[in-house]
């Protein structure tokens, strides 16, 4: 039980370092095909949100005990009210971006858990040759954790049909092997994953992954981010 809590705390922190870094990253909006702003990024977090309704809602509430204005509180109550809406529709609405990241973590967790036939369930059907080297590779060890880290970006690309998208990001996975001689080894590796949605399914599978020592990571982590990963 106390590990189990402790895995999904550890997944859960994992998580939040990662929508933490990417809300950082997009503080700057970004306009969309037709030149709106795009609205991903309020989907996505409720930073803008918060950041935006919070201190409004301070200086209504400040003004009116120094005035006595009775229309400042009533406003401050709306804005309160607005801010909570805002958030809860943000917690409501799962954008690809974070759906393909619950995607990535349910495969990471059936991994640590060994239930393989589960994580490979997430591979698309048309690849069953990427399911079956999934499964022989994954049949080679005893895994014992999986972390993903916070380098975690996704190339989202809504122009395809049906809508695709890559990811890389650095793994840490800690296993056991009788046939290779090993017990309880660390090893970090970049693991690149493609996604596609089915649309039949309303979920995304993976298409194709590779995974590489951490300094070439860093290579293909740049060349995504050149593509405009985030």
């Amino acid at each position: 039980m106390g590990d189990d809590l402790e895995t999904t705390y550890s997944r859960q922190t994992e998580r939040i370092d990662i929508y933490r870094r990417r809300t950082i990253s997009q503080c700057k909006f970004s306009k969309g095909q037709n030149g709106a702003i795009a609205m991903e990024p309020f989907y996505e977090s409720p930073f803008y949100v918060l950041i935006t309704g919070i201190p409004i809602c301070v200086l209504l509430i400040a003004i009116w005990l120094q005035t006595g204005i009775h229309k400042l509180l009533i406003a401050a109550v709306i804005v309160a009210a607005l801010t909570v809406t805002m958030v809860l529709v943000e917690n409501a609405v799962k954008t690809p971006r974070e759906r393909i990241y619950d995607t990535i973590f349910a495969i990471a967790n059936a991994v640590e858990n060994e239930d393989f036939e589960r994580a490979v369930g997430y591979v698309s059907p048309k690849t069953e040759i990427v399911r079956s080297q999934a499964l022989a590779e994954l049949n080679k060890y005893d895994i014992s954790s999986v972390s993903i880290k916070s380098n975690l970006i996704v190339l989202y690309n809504e122009d395809t049909s049906p809508p695709t998208a890559s990811t890389g990001f650095n793994v840490v996975v800690k296993g056991s092997s009788e046939r290779l001689g090993i017990t309880n080894q660390i090893v970090p590796r970049y693991l690149q994953v493609d996604f596609e949605y089915e649309q039949s399914k309303d979920a995304w599978y993976v298409t194709s992954y590779g995974h590489s020592d951490i300094r070439e990571g860093i290579q293909v982590e740049k060349r995504l981010r050149d593509r405009g990963a985030k």
